[in-house]
């Protein structure tokens, strides 16, 4: 561009038009001001014209397709209008075809139940007649058995009967009730102290035993079987063969049946000293006792003071010393009562410790026949596969060679369980051995405690097929799977 057209504010623009355009006389005679807004009017006619133009189109395309897509879903909605309708005539006939075969299945069904309890009836009618004739054949049984101990009853009758006139024969006089009294002292104090016994009734003025324990160590025993008390006159007459018998460290004067008078304490036991510091046991009714062996036994405390001691004292200087010795036998007595009452208690706990075994195996036998009477009970009235499981455990019998129950029905919860599967996965055969250890290891796969298994050692199975500390159970081998 030239400076004059700079100087004037005149820019020239080439513009390309086609060779045919007619250029406007406007542009040839217009002002050049006039010329550029006519440019910038056109321009943006222009601009607007065309976008107006592709908006036009642009809004018919979619309307096409809109169109088009329309026309397809109608189509698409008229043929699964139709399938639609198929399926569902299809649906019905499988539905009426379905309600047909329901109605035959029920009709099926009664009938079945209707067998089922005909079945039910019938078999409830043969276990009552098997059970009638079980409980007929018990019942002979109970009678026979019944008879049998009507018979030794009366055997036993008869054999009281003469050990009664024997006993009364042997008590006719005062000579044999003495004689028998004798020898039934003698054989106790045998068994309680460790002495040797003598029989001296014979001799005058000598009581009726003499109890000899070790040099100068000799106690006498007046033994009375009388069915009346023992008189002083008794007694006077036993403490005057005490005097004579200067020998002997004391004496004991027993009544069998009765007490003695004048020496009835409590506990039917009186003790006194001579003047020579020697002591008298008295004891009455002996034969009341319980355990007359260890009411006797009592008396050791007694017998070892004395025997510790030395010679009773004679002079007055010596009284002290004679009250000690006395006061310390009758410590001595009273600790071995209190010894005495204690071991009765022992005793006693020890009897109902054997109360509680024999209630224990009483239950166990109620356990039993309580489990009998349910497996009566779910065959009379339960259902077939009640039934037919009743009847698999009463017809499974156990090998006696293994174990001591009968048949699997005679078990119980746990029990029942894991012999049932023991004899699944194992067989009985003579000479085979299965390791205890193998049998807690698959034991405890199935869900059984090592302790529970070795506890049915001994109620399960025989001694000799499971030994006490034994590695292997004899008579089983696992089945091969």
């Amino acid at each position: 561009m030239s400076d004059a057209l700079k100087s004037s504010g005149i820019r020239t623009v080439v513009i390309e038009v086609p060779l045919a355009y007619d250029l406007p006389t406007f542009y040839s005679s217009a002002t050049p001001m006039e010329i550029g807004l006519a440019l910038s009017l056109g321009a943006e006619a222009y601009e607007t014209l065309e976008g107006k133009a592709v908006a036009l189109a642009r809004s018919e395309t979619h309307a096409g397709a809109v169109a088009s897509v329309t026309a397809d879903f109608t189509r698409q909605m008229e043929e699964l209008q139709k399938e639609t309708a198929l399926q569902m005539a299809r649906l019905k006939q499988e539905k009426l075809r379905t309600e047909e075969t329901c109605s035959a299945v029920q009709a099926r069904l009664s009938a079945i139940e209707a067998q089922a309890s005909l079945s039910r009836a019938i078999v409830q009618k043969e276990t009552k007649e098997s059970y009638t004739d079980i409980i007929g054949a018990k019942d002979q049984q109970i009678a026979t058995l019944q008879q049998t101990l009507d018979r030794h009853l009366e055997g036993m009758s008869g054999k009281m009967e003469a050990l009664q006139h024997s006993i009364t024969k042997t008590f006719s006089s005062s000579k044999e009730k003495g004689t028998y009294g004798e020898n039934l002292i003698e054989s106790m104090l045998k068994k309680a102290f460790d002495c040797d016994i003598q029989i001296v009734s014979k001799d005058s003025q000598s009581a009726d035993i003499r109890m000899v324990r070790g040099p100068s160590l000799e106690y006498l025993w007046e033994c009375k079987n009388y069915t009346r008390q023992i008189t002083t006159e008794e007694v006077e007459k036993f403490r005057r063969d005490m005097r004579i018998h200067t020998e002997v460290s004391g004496g004991f004067l027993v009544s069998l049946r009765t007490g003695i008078v004048g020496k009835n304490r409590g506990g039917d036991i009186d003790i006194e000293f001579l003047e020579d510091g020697r002591f008298i046991v008295y004891i009455g009714n002996l034969m009341g006792r319980e355990d007359i062996v260890f009411y006797l036994q009592t008396l050791r405390p007694l017998l070892q003071v004395v025997e510790a001691l030395s010679a009773p004292s004679k002079t007055e200087s010596d009284i002290v010393r004679t009250l000690e010795s006395k006061s310390a036998l009758i410590t001595n007595l009273l600790r071995g009562h209190a010894v005495s009452i204690s071991k009765h208690k022992n005793s006693l706990v020890a009897h109902r410790k054997r109360n509680d075994q024999m209630f224990a195996e009483f239950q166990a036998y109620l356990m039993e026949s309580d489990t009998q009477l349910q497996n009566v009970l779910r065959i009379a009235i339960g259902s077939e596969d009640e039934m037919a499981e009743v009847a698999n455990e009463a017809d499974t019998y156990l090998s006696p060679l293994v174990f001591k129950k009968e048949r699997l029905s005679d078990l119980e919860g746990r029990t029942k369980s894991f012999i049932a599967w023991l004899i699944t996965a194992t067989e009985v055969r003579e000479g085979a051995k299965i390791k205890i250890k193998d049998l807690l290891d698959q034991a405890k796969e199935k869900g059984f405690a090592e302790k529970f298994v070795r506890e049915l050692r001994e109620d399960m199975f025989q001694p000799v097929a499971w030994a006490l500390r034994s590695q292997v159970i004899d008579g089983l081998r696992w089945v091969e799977v």
